[in-house]
């Protein structure tokens, strides 16, 4: 096995390559000419998969892939570990599996649509905030604000201070590549474990329609309630998971609208039209919010034709997998039209498929009709910061003024 040096090719775990987006002509390259490949960079090796089926058939594979030895590059140390232990997202199953149960009947379609009236409620005020500003930023005003929001309406948080706290606790959770990056990772991981135990005590006072409280009146089929460090980790996962995603999907839908007009043209005709949902999709599709998970083979596994041996690591880039003309055609094209639109913003599938999916499409597809409905003119008022993230396809600043 030797690393890939193409011309052309960088290295895909450099946090700096993702400061100037994400690396198609990388992903395009080796997914033509080696879609399963061998990485050697001096922070460990790695497979890197770019094709859509190869990426599905290893998150689908409980067998021979595990989640528990970490689920991001490179391998973290034992006291990153330590601090995730309890995380859904590193377990297998059947303690994933036990997890999972207990809150999964909160998020489907049918739950999540009668959310829409009060998130409706939460972008609205946002947007009138905002429409005070003659320049912001865009994704602290609103970016930010509105997923904020709305993951602590759903957990029962009520202070303003304490959603900010929040917020501040998954941003350091969530940069992990940037200076001083992994003792933020644990600093943000610890503080947001304490917060939830500190929720988790008033809520036993004071129950209320929440997740917190559902959390704490949760019985698994053996009627076992969560244990403290399982409760404190669920709370810390749903926190990251709602914040982060759908803060990239709408930090980098209004990025991709700015800087296309025929993009931004395309987006107000499909919501003029009713089809906001299909909007939303092809969003998902072209800027896909997250880059990678990893995977650890538990056993030797063949992948692609390249045998993959025990304990070595695999990383599903999923905006390579969005891109993939074996599953889209002209996938560098962006199109509402698209149909089906089988994208990957989400996972690859199998157990660890993001469980908030609806609740963050609800989102994306709030914004855009209220914004759209306001008729607004923004225009950029400075160049868009990224983030040198290799998780997350970030925008950490987004200055605009009405135009």
């Amino acid at each position: 096995m030797t690393a890939v040096h193409e011309p052309g090719t960088v290295e895909l775990t450099d946090p700096n390559v993702w400061l100037e987006g994400v690396p198609h002509d990388t992903f395009d390259r080796l997914r033509r000419e080696e879609p399963v490949s061998w990485h050697e960079p001096e922070t460990g090796g790695y497979w890197a998969l770019t094709r859509q089926a190869d990426i599905a058939a290893v998150s689908k594979d409980q067998e021979h892939f595990t989640s528990t030895q970490g689920d991001l590059y490179p391998f973290p140390p034992p006291e990153v570990l330590a601090e995730q232990a309890d995380m859904m997202m590193l377990m297998d199953p059947p303690d994933h599996t036990r997890l999972r149960k207990l809150v999964q009947k909160s998020f489907t379609p049918r739950v999540v649509s009668k959310f829409d009236s009060w998130i409706r409620e939460v972008v609205v005020r946002v947007l009138d905030d905002a429409a005070k500003l003659e320049k912001f930023d865009f994704i602290h005003e609103i970016a930010s604000r509105v997923p904020g929001l709305v993951i602590a309406a759903i957990l029962g948080i009520d202070r303003d201070e304490d959603r900010d706290y929040v917020v501040e606790c998954a941003t350091d959770v969530f940069a992990v590549n940037e200076p001083n990056g992994m003792e933020r990772h644990v600093r943000g991981l610890q503080n947001m474990a304490g917060f939830a135990a500190k929720m988790r005590e008033i809520k036993r006072e004071h129950p209320a329609d929440d997740m917190i409280t559902a959390l704490n009146d949760a019985r698994d089929d053996a009627g076992r309630p969560l244990a403290d460090g399982e409760y404190m980790k669920y709370v810390v996962l749903l926190t990251m998971a709602g914040f982060e995603t759908t803060h990239t999907a709408i930090g980098q839908a209004m990025r991709l609208m700015l800087e296309n007009p025929e993009i931004d043209a395309e987006i107000r005709a499909a919501i003029g039209r009713g089809e906001s949902g299909a909007a939303v999709e092809e969003l998902l599709r072209y800027i896909t919010p997250i880059n990678y998970f990893a995977r650890v083979a538990t056993s030797d596994v063949e992948i692609g034709g390249k045998t993959v041996r025990k304990g070595q690591m695999v990383l599903m880039f999923y905006p390579a997998a969005n891109r993939d003309p074996e599953v889209f055609t002209d996938p560098h094209r962006f199109d509402v039209t698209r149909s089906p639109n089988q994208h990957m913003a989400f996972g690859g599938g199998g157990v660890h498929h993001c469980m908030g999916n609806h609740v963050a499409r609800l989102e994306v597809k709030i914004f855009l009709e209220e914004f759209v409905a306001r008729q607004e003119k923004l225009v950029l008022d400075g160049a868009p910061v990224r983030g040198a993230n290799l998780f997350v396809n970030q925008v950490l600043a987004l200055p605009v003024r009405r135009g």
